[in-house]
């Protein structure tokens, strides 16, 4: 039997065989499905999964099946349960475009705390013709969307969401090491600052092997010296002649301001450990002073996807620090 799944089997629905589907290497959480109707309609599906330890199961998941723009246009619309708990609504829309679009959205929970959230939308051109084929697949939809089922166990798609959770309750706060630098770092992180040298080590609360290093030095340069974007790409350039650096960019973040970033896996041998390092340059011209600020976080090739998001809090920060 014809099967959509999707997020890492956490949505499944059987299929029509003459239906045919397009999954998206770049999001495995949704597909496109076409019938034997040629290029269109097509039936988009979206699923989402949302870590929520305080959801309200007594409204019947309404605040997720429900978005505020549907709450104003559809206050009334029923949701229905099926015997396995699935939540479940259903409404027609006539879009500007002169379209129209029918929407499906299921929702479940999964375990104690996780919400999956499931869209189907099949929108068309309407006129006597278009709709007359539509209706029919309409109801075929219908039909196997009653199939459908929620995969009981935990999944890649809802570990994600649990990690996309706790870094979005990562409280931050911006802290001054020194004089003349401010950045937004995560408030619960340990720090050992020296001020006289300049440098930060930082660990990652709850990992040993987690850390951040900062470190910082000044270069007085003639009032001629500019950095300029080529002198930059130069010193990019010379960092990824070593074969192990990766996804190495430049980017200007400010007037004579530039950040080179790339990243580094390599063996401890001591260890035994395959070291993930993450590293960021900032380069300024500050009053006939070059700063130079390096960055590097450090952390064990592990299956571990909170360490991996990180990254992107981490980098974020260091965009957007201020020098004075």
């Amino acid at each position: 039997m014809d099967v959509l799944t999707l997020g890492d089997t956490s949505f499944e629905m059987p299929l029509d065989p003459a239906w045919e589907v397009t999954y998206f290497d770049e999001d495995y959480s949704k597909a496109d499905v076409r019938f034997n109707t040629g290029k269109y309609p097509v039936l988009g599906v979206k699923i989402i999964s949302l870590d929520e330890p305080k959801y309200k199961k007594n409204n019947k998941l309404k605040d997720y099946l429900f978005d505020p723009i549907l709450i104003e246009s559809h206050p009334d619309l029923q949701i229905k349960i099926s015997p396995n708990e699935v939540y479940g609504i259903e409404y027609q829309a006539n879009l500007e475009s002169g379209e129209k679009v029918k929407v499906w959205r299921k929702a479940t929970i999964i375990g104690s705390r996780t919400v999956r959230l499931v869209t189907l939308a099949l929108s068309w051109m309407s006129n006597p013709s278009s709709d007359k084929a539509v209706n029919n697949i309409l109801k075929e939809i219908e039909k196997k969307l009653e199939q459908c089922n929620f995969i009981a166990k935990e999944t890649n798609l809802d570990i994600e969401a649990k990690v996309s959770a706790r870094i979005s309750r990562l409280k931050q706060e911006v802290i001054s090491p020194w004089n003349g630098l401010s950045i937004l770092m995560p408030a619960s992180w340990p720090y050992e600052i020296n001020k006289q040298e300049k440098t930060l080590v930082s660990r990652v609360t709850g990992y040993e092997e987690a850390m951040v290093f900062l470190n910082c030095d000044e270069i007085n340069i003639p009032d001629s010296t500019k950095i300029t974007p080529e002198y930059m790409q130069q010193i990019a350039s010379s960092i990824g002649e070593d074969e192990k650096i990766k996804d190495i960019s430049l980017l200007s973040t400010g007037k004579e301001v530039y950040l080179i970033s790339c990243n580094k896996a390599e063996k401890d041998g001591d260890a035994g450990l395959v070291l993930n390092n993450y590293f960021w340059h900032i380069f300024a011209v500050k009053e006939k002073v070059m700063i130079r600020l390096h960055f590097t976080y450090v952390f064990p090739d592990m299956d571990d996807k909170f360490l991996y998001q990180i990254v992107n809090v981490l980098n974020e920060n260091i965009k957007n620090l201020k020098l004075e």
